[in-house]
């Protein structure tokens, strides 16, 4: 295979018919909470942490084109398509990496880039086919933009874990005898092989008692069947048919008990057999630059600390949905699938899953001796941090930047309503933009920021009150009106 690699806020993710290559990685491992979560009253049920993301696709060093300078600029808005008045949206953070390209070489470089957005990206709700913002252009002409999204990295974790462990099973005669001997066994006869499958994990290969009744269920169930719902994003019906495909693969009957621990079932498992070679849920945002606990950018001393959520009885928020004892109670499953998945769900560690990573690969072509603009820009919902000041926040990934030889300044600017409060990770001045920005709106204010540190994350917070009474309520028949001439 003709070797890729990888750049800009990105390195290469190596795509070839349709296949991504996954680096190895650490076996799943329980660890500790990312962020401050307060439960009002308590709520023994909401214990935890979510499950780990990481399939372990890894970015690359460039050498060979380099980056003259990137030109960041973030600006915070009201969401346009609203039909009712709603003076508690969070803001859409439009999110705009300019950066300018220049290949030295003599030779023409065509490469594969990929750009990870922490969280979610915003769906135009009136879209006719549902679709990600996201925007790539080079020299102002659009490009064809795959999106890796948070379920297709977790449906990679699965497959890989499959592989893993198949392959670990078919290894052992002995544990490939009983393995086979349950799956064929039909319901009356099957306790006896699981109790024979179990012994043999714990007393010759020494697993533990849960890994070894997680392999147990894995023996007993149908991970073929296709009448489940699937946990993939709407989006992904419309979009890359090979996505959709790793989004919904290696689910089975474990869709009822949701995309995040049937992957943190599958990659455990995996990690018994091959410590090294199964996929965590760690290492690719370690790899990247990013951390899996979710941070934010303290308004008052511009320090960065976990984020802080507080979480009432009509929550919504979409990182704490990965309940650990979650089974869908609508699902079509028999008596024993049921109990299968009850006891995966018993038998799992307690973690977390913390800011979900999407991946965007795109390609472009460089000649020799030239110099080109390549642009990513998308928009996101900025997330709530409810430590007192409340702020709305947005996660950036600076860290590939680091990953190139040659990789210029980063200029920084923020666009945000005058009379808001505004808060960066970074040192920050307040101004009217800066080179190459995009001018200021009227009533906004711009801060500059030149990056020195190209590693880890960027942090910028508005104040969430400020902006609820900056933003107002605007009658509907003037949104309408408005809508209407669109």
């Amino acid at each position: 295979m003709k070797e890729q690699r990888m750049a800009a806020k990105t390195c290469v993710v190596s795509l070839a018919a349709g296949i991504l290559w996954l680096a190895a990685c650490e076996a799943v491992q329980a660890n500790g909470g990312p962020f401050v979560v307060q439960y009002p009253g308590g709520d023994p049920a909401a214990k935890g942490v979510l499950a780990r993301l990481d399939p372990g696709l890894k970015p690359g060093r460039e050498e060979r084109l380099a980056v003259t300078k990137e030109n960041l600029t973030i600006v915070f808005n009201p969401e346009r398509f609203i039909i009712k008045e709603e003076t508690d949206r969070p803001p859409l953070a439009n999110v705009s990496a300019e950066y300018l390209i220049r290949n030295p070489t003599d030779e023409e470089i065509e490469m594969d880039f990929g750009f990870p957005i922490l969280r979610g990206i915003y769906v135009h709700p009136h879209a006719m086919v549902p679709r990600p913002d996201v925007r790539v252009e080079v020299d102002g002409r659009g490009v064809p933009v795959d999106i890796i999204s948070n379920s297709a990295i977790y449906g990679i974790i699965r497959g890989q874990a499959r592989a893993v462990i198949d392959e670990g099973i078919a290894s052992d005669p002995a544990l490939s005898n009983r393995v086979r001997r349950l799956s064929e066994r039909v319901a009356t006869g099957r306790e006896p092989c699981r109790a024979e499958l179990a012994e043999y994990l714990t007393h010759t290969r020494g697993w533990g008692e849960r890994d070894a009744a997680l392999l147990v269920e894995y023996a007993s169930l149908d991970l073929s069947r296709t009448d489940l719902p699937r946990t993939a994003p709407i989006w992904s019906l419309h979009g890359d048919a090979e996505m959709y495909r790793l989004a919904t693969g290696n689910l089975g009957v474990l869709a009822a008990i949701g995309e995040q621990k049937a992957t943190q079932f599958l990659a455990r498992l995996a990690g018994q057999f091959d410590a090294e070679g199964a996929a965590g849920y760690e290492r690719i945002f370690t790899a990247w630059g990013g951390d899996v606990r979710e941070r934010s950018v303290d308004l008052e001393t511009g320090g960065v600390r976990p984020r802080e959520i507080t979480v009432g009885s009509d929550a919504t928020d979409a990182t704490l949905y990965a309940r650990v004892d979650y089974l869908d109670p609508n699902a079509k499953l028999t008596k024993q699938e049921r109990a299968s998945c009850e006891a995966i769900l018993k038998n799992l560690p307690v973690i977390f899953t913390f800011a979900p990573m999407n991946l965007i690969h795109y390609r472009a072509k460089f000649e020799p001796g030239t110099e080109k603009i390549v642009r990513v820009a998308y928009s996101q919902y900025a997330y709530l941090d409810t430590r007192e000041p409340r702020t709305y926040q947005l996660a950036y990934v600076v860290h590939p930047a680091s990953l190139w030889k040659d990789f210029g300044p980063i200029r920084l600017t923020v666009q945000v309503p005058e009379a808001v409060e505004f808060a960066a990770s970074v040192p920050y001045e307040r101004g009217t933009g800066g080179a190459g920005a995009i001018a200021c709106k009227p009533g906004y204010v711009s801060y500059t920021a030149n990056l020195e540190d190209k590693t880890g994350e960027l942090f910028v917070a508005v104040a969430a009150e400020d902006w609820h009474l900056a933003m107002g309520a605007k009658p509907a028949t003037e949104l309408l009106t408005r809508l209407a001439g669109e």
